[in-house]
């Protein structure tokens, strides 16, 4: 029976050898991870190009998200 255990051990190492692998494949296929030149290192100038905010550059902010913007900024005139 001493012989079996062995080769249990090494049939169970083996299958979580590939299990491991197989999960490293499966982020490496779903977690994008932009190369270093796509990534913003400085500040940024507004939303990236494609979200919502750059949609619609020519319709102007409503008087709440104007009050939203001078309230996060710390403005005067934030309170009303």
């Amino acid at each position: 029976m001493a012989g079996n255990a062995g080769g249990m051990r090494l049939a169970l190492a083996r299958y979580l050898r590939s299990f491991v692998s197989s999960f490293i494949a499966f982020g490496q296929i779903w977690v994008y991870i932009p190369p270093v030149d796509e990534r913003r290192t400085g500040p940024a100038e507004g939303p990236p190009p494609g979200h919502p905010e750059r949609l619609c550059p020519e319709i102007p902010l409503s008087a709440a998200e104007l009050a939203w913007g001078r309230q996060l900024l710390g403005t005067p005139g934030a309170e009303s």
